[in-house]
């Protein structure tokens, strides 16, 4: 490349995949916040699962493993009911989660675009 190239302003545009994890693997990331936040919508784990394209086992030992790990239920049964509400410590958890990956995007975008900045000053 010449430096007759014309040089554009570039704005990234960053994309994370962030997840929690411990000895035994992932516990939360981007997939179950997907599924409490259908849950929370739907009122049903089976629903969320197909509108998922996943199992409604597979889901239900994703959030059981989670709930393992963290020592907390994230979804309890409905009263007699066939479908599930999330928790106020699930509601909570997503909400802290999704603060999390905000800032840390935000963060990430930020320093790209001074990255970028820098880069700009080289000769």
């Amino acid at each position: 490349m010449s430096d007759s190239v014309e040089k554009k302003e570039h704005k990234p545009d960053v994309k994370l995949h962030i997840w929690l994890e411990e000895n035994s693997g992932v516990y939360f990331g981007q997939g179950r916040y997907e599924l409490l936040h259908l849950i929370d919508e739907l009122g049903s784990l089976k629903l969320a699962a197909e509108k998922m394209g996943i199992s409604y086992r597979g889901a239900w030992g994703k959030i059981k493993k989670t709930e393992e790990i963290l020592g907390r239920e994230l979804i309890h049964k409905e009263n007699n009911k066939e479908g599930y509400k999330l928790t106020e410590f699930g509601k909570e958890f997503m909400k802290e989660f999704k603060k999390f990956h905000d800032d840390t995007l935000r963060y990430a975008s930020k320093n790209a675009a001074d990255m970028l900045e820098r880069l700009k000053k080289i000769p």
